[in-house]
């Protein structure tokens, strides 16, 4: 009859071999699995940054019709208030920046947005534009629109 317990002499759990041998396939399983990850976690900021675009211009264009003058968005390739090397936009008056919002560091604009959005009092816009953020790493790219008379923003990366 078995009472649970060891053998005397026989001593149960796991050798140090065997324990080297499982730490060192999870290791392998980690270091192949690291690389996908790191792009899956750019895909997810670059789509980050996409929704944040497009909530910043819904939110430009709501500040234009608050304060019933012209607000306007400005994209730069490189803001030295962000890292230097960073990405960004602001919206603004002509008076002074409402917000600043810096990409994050793997994430770009593809392409650059050649010149600013503006949104009038009523809450359209004088051109429409495409503003595409992409991931460094992946590639992938998520786009947010701007039409024309109606100044309504899409956020295509949904």
């Amino acid at each position: 009859m078995e009472t649970g317990r060891p053998l005397p002499g026989r001593e149960t759990g796991f050798s140090l071999l065997e324990t080297l041998i499982v730490l060192s396939i999870l290791g392998i399983a980690f270091a192949m699995a690291l690389p996908s990850y790191s792009r899956y976690a750019s895909t997810q900021r670059a789509l980050a940054a996409a929704h944040l675009l497009a909530s910043d211009l819904r939110l430009a264009q709501q500040e234009a019709m608050t304060r019933r003058s012209a607000i306007s968005v400005t994209f730069t390739s490189a803001d030295p208030r962000c890292s230097g090397t960073t990405p960004s936009y602001v919206i603004g008056d002509p008076r002074a920046a409402i917000k600043r919002a810096c990409l994050p560091t793997d994430v770009t604009w593809d392409p650059m947005p050649s010149r600013p959005i503006v949104f009038q009092p009523a809450g359209t816009s004088d051109t429409s534009a495409t503003l595409s953020v992409a991931s460094t790493r992946s590639g992938r790219r998520f786009a947010v629109g701007v039409a024309e008379r109606t100044g309504v923003v899409t956020d295509a990366a949904r």
